[in-house]
């Protein structure tokens, strides 16, 4: 038996060299199987159809600071301020800054970890009890992909807090500008309705003394009286509206009530007299929602390479040490130690198609990842090029308004020039100038809307979007190895 023994062990010898270069093999064709993250190329316009000839246009826009376009420093201090205590945006930082800190598990999980533990047993009488103290160390390898998986997907969680802070960001300076537009359109509304409802109240009158006089019918006094109120309403109307924007501005800022700074009526701010030129399509990359496909993208394929993975077995390095010791009537006996030290396997046999099933599911989920990401894209260039019409249509119609506006104010001027020569009455001359004052409120309001769309076209060209560029972020094209 002896010599048996002794032939038998130079070929287990012989064999172990075999073995570890079979294993070296398996580890090396097994990095290779995390998939490829896929390039969703899409091709752009290089221009925007709704663009005209340069030489009709302004300047590039400052995606960055857009706001500041309106030249009214009280806008721009509150966006500063909405940006600084805003608690939504604020959360979104904190989400953001929650994905980030767990970016490096990924590769700290397959790094070797230690333990000591240490436990107390009864014996089956009761009589003594073993204390044992142990120690593990695990070295877990992050093999078949499933390492640089699941940085993947951690990569891609932090890329979509990331996204997400970026749209809460443009957002937030979006409804800013478009409240303080608001308001300042309201306030204005609320000047000329005041000055509507002087006029008819003093038209009111008249018509009662032409009525006494019987030089109109009794009707026209409910005629007037009802005009009055209507002009009355219009001013409530107003109001409200401009209170109602003030506490809209007070919940972008989070704060409980509305800004003394506020409560003096202001000028409306005037946008920019001609529309921007526009980027490439493809720099609309920095849009939060383009991001955050992206990072979709990103996450599914470390979903996919996960389950891969799984049809592989977990391979590792353990080495453990437990010491144990009989104890009775308050006595410790002799430590007994023992070592052990080899390989951890944890092979998967039969799980009745689960994993394939799961392999499959996955694979479907990457391929709608990349196909939301090229309709994001295209819906993208479909705002962009919507938002610029609408806004070369809003500028049209401001400057209609305006013409408008003074083609009245003209028409007031030389009705209260007749009637101060005695050549037409006062009810003539209330008349044009209430048709004035309404010309100047929907001049107004044209002016309002076209401040409204450029804060729609900055906000689909991504504008105030701060990680564009800086996030720790990895393109479906740049993470595709």
């Amino acid at each position: 038996m002896q010599q048996t023994a002794g032939r038998e062990s130079p070929q287990r010898w012989q064999q172990l060299p075999r073995a570890l270069v079979g294993a070296l093999v398996l580890v090396l064709a097994g990095c290779a199987i995390a998939p490829r993250v896929p390039r969703p190329h899409l091709a752009l316009p290089p221009h925007y159809t709704q663009a005209p000839a340069a030489t009709a246009l302004g300047p590039a826009p400052d995606l960055a600071h857009w706001w500041r376009s309106f030249h009214d420093p009280l806008l721009d201090a509150l966006v500063q301020r909405a940006l600084a205590q805003n608690l939504g945006l604020k959360a979104a930082g904190e989400r953001l800054a929650a994905a980030r800190a767990l970016l490096g598990t990924p590769r700290d999980r397959h790094l070797p970890s230690a333990s000591l533990y240490t436990n107390e047993q009864p014996t089956p009488g009761s009589t003594a009890s073993y204390f044992q103290i142990g120690f593990d160390a695990i070295w877990q390898f992050g093999l078949f992909g499933r390492g640089e998986s699941e940085q993947r997907i951690a990569d891609g969680n932090a890329n979509l807090a990331a996204a997400d802070l970026a749209a809460a960001h443009a957002a937030l300076v979006a409804e800013v500008v478009r409240s303080y537009l608001d308001l300042r359109a309201a306030e204005q509304r609320a000047q000329l309705a005041v000055d509507m409802r002087r006029i008819a109240r003093r038209r009111a009158q008249l018509i009662a003394v032409r009525v006494a006089q019987h030089l109109d019918a009794s009707a026209a006094n409910a005629g007037a009286r009802a005009g009055a109120a209507d002009a009355a309403a219009a001013v409530t109307s107003a109001e409200s509206a401009a209170a109602i924007a003030r506490q809209q501005l007070a919940v972008l800022l989070s704060e409980t009530a509305p800004d003394a700074a506020l409560s003096a009526a202001g000028p409306l701010p005037l946008p920019p007299a001609l529309p921007p030129q526009l980027p490439p399509a493809n720099l609309l990359r920095t849009r939060p929602d383009i991001q955050r496909a992206e990072a979709a993208v990103l996450h599914a394929a470390g979903e996919l390479g996960i389950a891969r993975a799984n049809l592989y077995p977990r391979l590792g390095l353990g080495w453990t040490a437990t010491a144990s010791a009989q104890t009775a009537g308050g006595e410790i006996g002799r430590l007994r130690t023992i070592p052990s030290f080899g390989p951890i396997i944890n092979m998967p046999l039969f799980d009745w198609g689960l994993r394939q099933a799961q392999i499959r599911a996955n694979g479907h989920q990457l391929k709608a990842a990349v196909l939301d990401y090229r309709q994001t894209v295209l819906a993208a260039v479909s705002e962009v090029e919507q938002a610029y019409a609408a806004l070369r249509s809003a500028q049209a119609q401001a400057v209609a308004a305006q013409l408008s506006a003074q083609a009245a104010q003209q028409a007031a001027q030389a009705a209260t020039t007749r009637s101060a020569l005695g050549l037409g009455d006062g009810l003539a001359a209330g008349s044009a100038a209430d048709a004035a004052l309404r010309a100047r409120s929907v001049a107004s309001g044209a002016q309002a809307a076209e401040g409204v769309a450029w804060v729609r076209l900055y906000k689909a060209l991504g504008g105030a979007s701060p990680l564009a560029g800086s996030a720790r972020e990895r393109s479906p094209a740049r993470a595709a190895r």
